[in-house]
């Protein structure tokens, strides 16, 4: 009787460590999630790359508090944005990557890092990203269903302009400027330098400026390249040296669909990538080599007009305040006799 006890007591015990392996095996699957990539250069892209070679192996890795909640993300390349922005919101894809300025309307605190003249320098950026991959930061990074869980340095944005004698804000007045039917900022822009806005998609603004149906365009470095903008520049023309703004890659999901603690685990892997982001968008800039130089004076009216621009789209709720608050300290602190810093018009 104590013989067969024991057999079963044991086959009980066995039978129980099986039962605990084979969940702690489900529980350890890695969770299947699609991640749509927008990158104008398709899967040769730099930031498809980024994606897939460090982002989609380095997240697979990660751990959680009590359990490993790692992920592995199918990636899915797209050359249209507009595209990418929809199956999202349709839930064809759990997670994407868009510019700041197309995630706005989901997450207008993130969406406002590209604010006109806000972040002036990669070093300015790159202290943005880090101070916001903290823990402290993770209530600033969602709103309602959607969450920014990383944020990719994607390249300053340039004015291209067909004709290099365009060099001064004064002589922009009434010149044809491809602009993003979504970028309200940049229409607010457009208008007050006195120019023409011919409505442009991602998809066709590099087109009108390349077969010379406008007299200037604005885009990262990397467009010089991935979307042929050399072409409109063949006449005569050039890039103004002075950016405009900041272009960020972000990851955006939809909170539900990820473990709890997914997000801030993402945001410190992603601002690792930032310097080696940066160094991309440095080396495609050194590919251009139609810069134009601006006079001093119109970089002090550039400044004045963008801080202007996000003046009024902070007051109608385009720009999130408390966004562009922590940029004006960042800006401040780097070069405190800024116009900006010293006077009594602030932000």
């Amino acid at each position: 009787m104590k013989t067969y006890t024991k057999i079963f007591g044991l086959t009980v015990l066995m039978s129980l460590c099986l039962l605990i392996s084979q969940t702690y095996a489900a529980d350890t699957k890695p969770l299947k999630r699609t991640l749509c990539v927008y990158d104008p250069g398709g899967k040769s892209g730099d930031f498809f790359n980024l994606m897939e070679k460090s982002y989609q192996v380095d997240v697979l890795a990660l751990k959680g508090k009590d359990q490993p909640n790692r992920v592995q993300f199918e990636l899915i390349a797209h050359t249209d944005e507009q595209t990418v922005f929809d199956d999202f919101k349709a839930k064809k894809c759990h997670a994407m990557v868009v510019t700041g300025t197309r995630a706005r309307p989901l997450l207008p605190f993130t969406g406002s890092l590209e604010a006109m003249g806000a972040l002036p320098t990669y070093s300015l950026l790159k202290r943005v990203i880090k101070s916001l991959s903290s823990p402290k930061a993770s209530k600033l990074m969602k709103k309602g269903d959607y969450e920014t869980v990383g944020i990719i340095p994607g390249g300053s944005v340039y004015l291209y302009v067909g004709d290099r004698k365009l060099n001064t804000v004064k002589l922009l007045a009434g010149k044809k400027i491809a602009t993003l039917s979504f970028d309200k900022a940049a229409k607010t822009m457009v208008d007050k330098i006195g120019a023409s806005m011919i409505s442009a998609e991602i998809s066709t603004f590099a087109g009108m400026f390349n077969n010379h149906a406008v007299d200037a365009c604005y885009a990262p470095a990397f467009a010089y390249k991935a979307l042929e903008l050399k072409k409109g520049l063949k006449k005569g023309g050039g890039v103004i040296n002075y950016p405009l703004a900041q272009v960020t890659l972000q990851i955006i999901i939809r909170s539900a669909d990820f473990p709890e603690d997914f997000p801030q685990a993402s945001r410190k892997l992603v601002a690792s990538y930032a310097s080696k982001a940066i160094k991309t968008a440095k080396k495609a800039e050194k590919k251009i080599e139609d810069w134009i130089k601006i006079p001093k004076a119109d970089q002090d009216l550039y400044d004045e007009m963008f801080r202007k621009v996000r003046v009024e789209l902070r007051e109608k709720k385009i720009y999130h305040k408390y966004a562009l608050k922590l940029m004006r300290k960042l800006r401040c602190k780097s070069d405190p006799s800024r116009p900006e810093c010293v006077g009594k018009v602030k932000e």
